[in-house]
């Protein structure tokens, strides 16, 4: 809701597609500062904790936003700052989830466990998206952020009571040389194929979809009537496509290698955003819902291939610098967006968008290790390599 807010309110003030750009650019740059220290820190503390703070100190943020309007003090560059430090302390749940997830659950539980973090995700957006589109419209995109701020401490009471089993918690004897150096995340991700062709691959996705925040918005406004409920509700198709295929790849197990099926599922979702070059409404809306369907899936089998590799004692660090370099591609995209818009127009953005999604699928069906990487008779396995 409050992505769908503030990119409302940046819309409505500026009109400006350089000023969405930066929109983009000021929620994801600063995941490149922020994620490496996220999993130093998660590394190093306990990780509950970490989370847990994080929720409420984010809360707390969110909630500048209503304040201020309300005040009548809000500006422009109040709503890139909140966005900025939201970017900055984002890497913490992203990096945490996955480093927690392999202590609460066994190996055999990964792919469900992976499964239900993106629905944790993907339901929100269902809901989320349509609904701050209706409530922009009657009280205001910043005032739709009180919902969001309040979240955050509902989210921090299960925290509070969830326990990581003590055998499973980091090592508290690490000393700082070792719990505070990224050069053993790095060397993991060098040496591993299936780790840097994932993050390559997941990388150029997000180049795409930050391209796509940017395109999307004046894209929804050129839709019927246009205004925040037809993009909130662009969002909310997308989003149901995430969710029905992250039911499925977290219940069903194809006879296939993840690495394989990673890279057809990118191919798909590049290909999908083709049929948004039809302005016709079921057309837009199936080719968004197949872009959710085929986008959602790649988290869930490249995290359970990605928990075989990892070990225990790396996976903050580890975990935070691959969603560090995944997440930090989005800005990428934005604001390459930004500047390319009002140049080349919305239907080749469209093409772009889906030639960088798609592509490198097609270079990781050539890539052997990834293609062979999480088949079905090896999956699971005690080894620290899936590969």
């Amino acid at each position: 809701m409050t992505r769908v807010a503030l990119t409302w309110y940046v819309f409505e003030q500026t009109g400006s597609p350089q000023a969405l750009g930066l929109l983009t650019v000021a929620y994801t740059a600063p995941v490149f500062v922020g994620g490496l220290l996220a999993g130093v820190i998660l590394d190093r503390f306990d990780r509950r904790t970490i989370i847990l703070m994080d929720s409420l100190a984010r809360g707390l943020l969110v909630l500048l936003i209503p304040v201020l309007y309300a005040l009548g003090l809000l500006q422009l560059w109040h709503v890139y700052v909140v966005a900025a430090v939201y970017g900055l302390l984002m890497m913490i749940p992203l990096a945490g989830a996955p480093s927690v997830i392999p202590s609460l659950v066994d190996a055999d539980q990964l792919e469900t466990a992976n499964a239900l973090e993106t629905l944790s995700f993907t339901l929100s957006n269902v809901i989320g998206p349509p609904l701050a589109g209706l409530l922009i419209a009657r009280v205001g995109a910043p005032n739709v952020l009180v919902i969001d701020g309040f979240s955050y401490f509902l989210f921090a009471l299960p925290l509070a009571g969830m326990r990581i089993p003590a055998a499973q918690a980091p090592p508290p004897s690490k000393s700082a040389e070792d719990t505070g150096s990224l050069r053993n995340a790095l060397g993991l991700l060098w040496r591993e194929p299936v780790l840097l062709s994932t993050t390559l691959m997941f990388m150029a996705v997000n180049i795409g979809l930050g391209a796509m925040f940017v395109w999307l918005p004046l894209y929804a406004d050129r839709i019927g009537d246009g205004g925040p409920q037809v993009y909130g509700l662009l969002l909310g198709v997308l989003a149901v496509g995430e969710v029905a295929s992250a039911f499925l790849a977290g219940g069903l197990r194809p006879n296939l290698p993840l690495g394989a099926l990673i890279a057809a599922a990118e191919i798909l979702a590049g290909a999908s955003l083709a049929l948004l070059l039809v302005p016709r409404a079921a057309l837009i809306g199936i080719g968004l819902f197949l872009l959710g369907f085929f986008t959602a899936p790649l988290t869930i089998w490249a995290q359970s291939l990605r928990m075989q590799i990892i070990p225990d004692e790396l996976r903050g660090r580890t975990f935070a610098l691959l969603r560090t370099l995944m997440q930090g591609a989005i800005p990428v995209g934005g604001a390459a967006a930004g500047l390319l818009l009002p140049v080349l127009g919305i239907p080749v953005m469209i093409g772009l968008s889906g030639a960088v999604i798609g592509l490198p699928g097609v270079v990781g069906l050539r890539i052997k290790p990834l293609r062979a990487a999480g088949t079905p008779d090896r999956f699971g396995s005690d080894t620290t390599s899936v590969v």
